[in-house]
């Protein structure tokens, strides 16, 4: 008789700090929005599976006569259930729900350099340029600032993480990730990159960023559960982590969360649907 799939595993909900800054709290609700669709495309797979299961249980046993119980069986060994279905678009689903925690991550990033720009101006100084027609094209310094947070995160996406890791070290003294996660983090991003831009297949950015074979080159990068299960919890401590070191060293002004208000933004109220009257 055909193996009954294992339920996948979900991911464990976060622990939400009561304190950071504006750019940790739009990642913190955008984390449990992306985990509780990956958790909630699980539970789903896992509850038909279930109600399958026991629909063909009782079939079985209801059946009027051993031919017709030996042909049930026979047609459920031969089945494509849901946690098949899903298996065939494992790929595809963790390379979505991959590539929302990285853009998520980097989103947070931005927002932190806005928020360090505009709390501590001085961090602003540098040898760069800025050509006048950007300055005259913002109405306010606010809008700069965002500019030039905005730009040197996407200058430094182009480059790799270890020189964006390096730039907050460098100019902040901040540490992004610990020395034992960074290889996980470059991998992950990197992963993303070629999974919006060469359909997840290794090419030569690729293995020169993560120090992978190149007897992967021009392979897939294939993604499985347990990737999402690390890689998930493990941003999310970067972030906590980052956002508690960069308000004690920078000095800047935390924002107190209020957790129901957190839980109603990432889980809207679902309307109901009026019936009609008869």
């Amino acid at each position: 008789m055909k193996k009954k799939p294992s339920r996948p595993k979900s991911v464990q909900k976060p622990m939400i700090p009561k304190l950071g800054t504006t750019a940790s709290r739009d990642f913190f609700v955008s984390w449990t929005e992306i985990s509780e669709f990956f958790n909630f495309v699980l539970r789903l797979v896992g509850h038909l599976e279930a109600a399958g299961d026991r629909a063909h249980k009782a079939l079985v046993e209801t059946a009027p006569d051993q031919a017709e119980r030996e042909r049930l069986v026979r047609a459920w060994d031969l089945r494509v259930g849901p946690a098949d279905q899903l298996a065939n678009y494992r790929q595809i689903f963790l390379e979505i729900i991959l590539a929302r925690h990285i853009e998520n991550y980097l989103n947070y990033i931005s927002g932190l350099l806005f928020e360090i720009y505009t709390q501590r101006p001085e961090t602003l100084r540098s040898g760069e340029m800025l050509e006048l027609s950007t300055v005259l094209s913002h109405d306010n310094m606010n809008d700069l600032v965002k500019t030039i947070a905005e730009r040197k995160v996407e200058s430094l996406s182009y480059r790799s993480f270890q020189d964006l890791s390096g730039y907050f070290e460098d100019r902040f003294g901040l540490v992004l990730f610990p020395e034992d996660e960074i290889d996980s983090v470059v991998e992950a991003i990197e992963t993303r990159n070629i999974s919006v831009h060469n359909r997840c297949i290794m090419n030569e950015r690729y293995i020169k960023r993560t120090g992978k074979s190149r007897s992967l080159l021009g392979k897939q990068r294939e993604l499985f559960l347990p990737h999402i299960h690390e890689l998930a919890p493990m941003f999310l401590r970067g972030v906590r982590r980052l956002d508690k070191d960069a308000r004690r060293k920078l000095k800047m002004r935390g924002t107190r969360f209020d957790i129901k208000e957190l839980y109603l933004i990432s889980h809207p109220p679902i309307p109901r649907i009026a019936r009609e009257k008869r």
